[in-house]
């Protein structure tokens, strides 16, 4: 069933109950569940009082009213997403593996992942992680791969290889790996539906790490403090969101500066742009729109390609959320420019072209259409 989900955000957001805000506008809860569901449109007479029981204005309803998730308009997971297929025979003991002659190591394919070339980490992560022994190894292998099972769409994928990193970061007995290993777990929890489990996990990671000062487990740390202020914010739930960025940038400050640590890109740079994406979960275009401008990305490690894309995408989100789609594509490009594989294989970016297309002004959108194309979305 589609669902008006910035409009039951913002009733969220003053604390309003449906039917709460059902008494002050004098009219039925099923109504306002209605509204929220798109059964119905608002009488253009209630909607300044909807309005101001909101706190918006009245062109920021209007946004919300036309801005809506339909299920049947996204893509269905990409569990047999053939980027994934020789990883899926070298995790569950298939043959034909891809023979590599000289594999990179860990780092270097932690490295590729996070340069956003998603293909070439697919292509020898099969037999990089049948061949290693040692339990840090293995662990940081298995968090490569939970982060392109996610990125790509498989979440039951992205499920296995996180609790394998787990499992091997267990016998390592390096608890910044072990959190690193968790937040993938919470990442394949929430890609596939499973927010308040995505929630319990990545809070209880936290725990161990909270008297640790070592720079990899205050990133470790800081990645889940973020990924609690993202759930928080596609809650609705905009003071919990922003307390989870306040320790984050405590977690930064005490850092020092923008690093990579435990591969998780976390520093100061990073909280600016889930900053940007709180922004956008809550549907609050204007800070979205600050955030844009003042992030930035040189500041992050050169590697970080596809980190210094994820600006773009989530302006672009913003954007489309808005009905504002010629900039909406004009963000994708510069994401696509930034690391081109960070539109095409990332399943979220895809769900936002399908939405972009479903509603295509030619003329005022030229470069959709190529776009989704290139990122397979038509052909």
């Amino acid at each position: 069933m589609p669902k008006r989900v910035r409009l039951a955000c913002a009733r969220k957001v003053v604390g309003l109950s449906q039917e709460t805000l059902a008494q002050r506008l004098g009219v039925e809860r099923s109504t306002v569940v209605r509204w929220e569901t798109t059964t119905i449109e608002p009488q253009p007479w209630i909607r300044p009082r909807l309005a101001s029981a909101l706190g918006i204005t009245a062109d920021e309803l209007a946004g919300m009213l036309a801005s809506f998730v339909d299920l049947k308009d996204h893509p269905p997971e990409q569990r047999d997403h053939p980027l994934l297929d020789g990883l899926r025979r070298a995790m569950f003991g298939g043959a034909n593996q891809m023979c590599v002659q000289e594999l990179p190591s860990v780092d270097e394919v932690h490295r590729l992942y996070q340069q956003a070339e998603y293909e070439a980490t697919a292509s020898v992560l099969p037999s990089l992680i049948t061949g290693l022994d040692t339990p840090i190894e293995s662990a940081s292998a298995y968090v490569v791969a939970a982060k392109l099972a996610t990125k790509i769409g498989d979440s039951a994928l992205a499920w296995v290889a996180a609790d394998r990193a787990v499992r091997s970061a267990m016998d390592s007995e390096r608890d910044a790996l072990m959190g690193v290993a968790q937040y993938q777990v919470a990442c394949a929890l929430l890609k596939g539906g499973h927010r308040d489990a995505a929630e319990e996990c990545a809070a209880l990671a936290i725990e161990p790490l909270s008297d640790k000062e070592d720079c990899d487990a205050l990133s470790a740390r800081g990645a889940l403090v973020l990924l609690l202020a993202v759930l928080a914010a596609r809650q609705g739930d905009s003071v919990a969101a922003r307390r989870r960025l306040i320790e984050a940038q405590t977690l930064a400050n005490q850092l020092g500066g923008d690093a990579n640590h435990a591969w998780t890109a976390f520093g100061p740079t990073n909280v600016a742009i889930h900053q940007l994406s709180v922004a956008t979960a809550l549907g609050d275009t204007a800070s979205a729109h600050r955030l844009g401008e003042e992030i930035n990305t040189d500041r992050l490690p050169s590697a970080l390609l596809g980190r210094r894309s994820q600006v773009h995408l989530d302006l672009a989100r913003a954007e489309a959320d808005h009905g504002n789609d010629a900039v909406a594509v004009l963000h994708l490009l510069e994401a696509e420019r930034v690391a081109s594989q960070s539109v095409s294989r990332n399943a979220g970016t895809r769900a936002v072209l399908v939405t972009l297309l479903g509603r295509e002004r030619r003329g005022t959108t030229p470069g959709l259409r190529a776009l989704a194309r290139r990122a397979e979305v038509v052909r």
